[in-house]
Order: C-alpha cells, then sequence, then structure tokens
C-alpha cells in the first residue's frame, strides 16, 4: 500500500459512525486527496442502531467502491476526517470540489421514493407515509416505493443504480439521501429542517451543520434541491411539478 498518510482516510469505526456519514466523510476526503480508506474494526461507536456491524457491511464498506477507492483493515493509519455536512461544504469552499460518486444510468421514466422508519431513533424524522403513498397514486410517472436501509434488503450498490437512473428521487432527509447529495442522481428531499426532537435535523443541529432555511448545496444542480416544506402530499406535488418544469426548461 503506497499511500502516504494524508492520501488514507482513517475511519475507525469506534469513533466514526456505522452509518451513511461514511458517504459524506468520503466526499470531503476525497476532496482533500485522500485515496485509500483505512477501516479500523473491534469497536463500535455508541450509537443507538440495532446491528452496527450488520450496518458497516451493508452501507460503509460497500460505498467505497462506489467512489471507486479501495481499502484495507488495519491499525489505525491515516487521517481522520469530519463525517458530518458542515465539512463537505467547507472543504468545497476551500478547494472548490468535493468528491462526487460518478454513476452512469440512462435515465428512465420513474420516481423513486424513499420512506424512512427508524423506530427508537429520532422518531420525528420519519416519512408521514399516508400522505407519500398518496403522492404516489396522484403521481403521473410510476412510482417506486424504496425503504431506508433499516433491514438491508437492498444492496447499497442496487440502491444507487436505481437512484442514478431515476426521472426524480424524493424522500424526506435522512442516510440514503448521502448518495444523491453527493452524486448527481436528481432528488427533492422535504422536510430538510426538522423540529426540536429531530436530532440531526433539528435547526440547532442543521444550523451548525450550515444548513438554514433556503440553503443548498454549492456543489448542488438544477435538478437537485432541499425542501423546506412539510411532507404534505399537496407540497411533495408541488415540488414535484416545479423540478418537472425545470428539466423541461433546461
Amino acid at each position: 500500500m503506497n499511500y502516504a498518510d494524508n492520501e488514507i482516510l482513517l475511519y475507525d469505526l469506534s469513533n466514526r459512525p456505522a452509518s451513511f456519514d461514511f458517504v459524506t466523510c468520503m466526499a470531503t476526503a476525497i476532496g482533500i486527496g485522500c485515496k485509500h480508506v483505512r477501516f479500523v474494526l473491534g469497536g463500535w461507536k455508541k450509537k443507538n442502531y440495532a446491528d452496527r456491524a450488520a450496518r458497516f457491511l451493508s452501507i460503509v464498506e460497500p460505498a467505497a467502491a462506489l467512489y471507486g477507492i479501495d481499502y484495507s483493515i488495519g491499525e489505525r493509519k491515516g487521517l481522520e476526517v469530519n463525517h458530518l455536512l458542515r465539512a463537505s461544504i467547507e472543504c468545497f469552499k476551500q478547494h472548490g470540489r468535493i468528491g462526487k460518486i460518478r454513476y452512469e444510468e440512462p435515465e428512465r421514466d420513474y420516481v423513486t421514493i424513499t420512506l424512512r422508519a427508524s423506530p427508537g431513533r429520532s422518531p420525528e424524522r420519519d416519512s408521514k407515509d399516508d400522505e407519500w403513498l398518496e403522492f404516489a397514486h396522484r403521481c403521473d410517472r410510476k412510482c417506486l416505493i424504496l425503504r431506508d436501509n433499516e433491514d438491508s434488503s437492498l444492496h447499497l450498490h442496487d440502491r444507487m443504480k436505481l437512484y442514478a437512473g431515476a426521472y426524480l428521487n424524493m424522500m424526506v432527509i435522512n442516510g440514503p439521501l448521502t448518495l444523491c447529495i453527493h452524486s448527481d442522481a436528481p432528488y427533492v428531499s422535504m422536510r430538510t429542517i426538522g423540529g426540536v426532537n429531530s436530532g440531526s435535523t433539528s435547526p440547532t443541529f442543521s444550523a451548525n451543520n450550515g444548513i438554514t432555511p433556503g440553503f443548498q448545496f454549492p456543489w448542488a444542480h438544477a435538478r437537485q434541491r432541499l425542501s423546506y416544506l412539510y411532507d404534505t402530499v399537496d407540497n411533495i406535488l408541488n415540488e414535484y411539478h416545479t423540478m418537472s418544469k425545470r428539466k423541461k426548461a433546461a
């Protein structure tokens, strides 16, 4: 392994989450020049996940390949990088780039709806499923209903393929959204900032991440949008039609 320490992203699972935050961490790390990942196993960051080892295998480990980066497992070696969105935002401000998932897939005429349901982990962030299912009923395109990654039923690479080939991907802000944020897959994220009990999407946490009402990621293209509206069927439809108009105008 012929990499300098500053070219290796050190991701020690004893102090870094086995979650989609790794996707964001990779975006930042590649943006500052990392070319390899060193995973350190043997301990798990305290987090209210049911099975952290399973999450490593279903989210973290396959995410490296999406970026085209190889990895090794061993002792601590390399550069630790913040895994929160504010680090990617700062990286882009300083360097004009982040690492992006380059996944080419022909666009097809379907919309994905990713529903979040994570009992015990900030349930206030969960999707309003009835509203989303009504949107799917009213939508003028076929809608594919996807669940979040809690049961690992959809391989990460298969999920990315669906997102990359979609007309549009729609969801509330959640872990799988990072695959769209850090790629060119089109998306609308509803309820980007939640209530005070929303954990990492609460107003305070969001502001610390650099996300305040109206914020859009500086690397986002015209068909990628954070919405700050509540996920009612009318709001979802309005965002969908707005994005469809953008596509027609492009």
